[in-house]
C-alpha cells in the first residue's frame, strides 16, 4: 500500500499511532515545509507521550495472569455489560 497523508490519517484514526508517526515522519523527509504534516506529528508526539508505555504494562498484566485470574477478569467483564 503506497504511504501517504491519507493512509496515515487513517491509521491514526483507527488508534494505530506508533504506524501513522513513522508513515508522518517519512513524509516530512519528502516535504520538509509540509504544515500538515508537522501539525500531524506534533499531535501525535503529544499521543505517545501522554499513553508511552501503556501497552506494555497491560501485555504484562495478561502475560502475569494465571487462568483463574483471568477468569475473575472475564467475569467482571461481563458483569459490566
Amino acid at each position: 500500500m503506497q504511504q501517504n497523508k491519507t493512509y496515515a490519517k487513517i491509521l491514526e484514526s483507527q488508534g494505530f499511532f506508533t504506524e501513522a508517526f513513522v508513515i508522518y515522519k517519512k513524509l516530512l523527509k519528502q516535504n520538509p515545509e509540509d504544515g500538515e504534516i508537522k501539525t500531524a506529528l506534533k499531535r501525535l508526539k503529544k499521543i505517545r507521550t501522554k499513553f508511552n508505555g501503556t501497552d506494555n504494562n497491560i501485555k504484562e498484566f495478561f502475560i502475569q495472569m494465571n487462568e483463574n485470574k483471568f477468569n475473575e477478569f472475564e467475569k467482571w467483564l461481563i458483569k459490566g455489560f
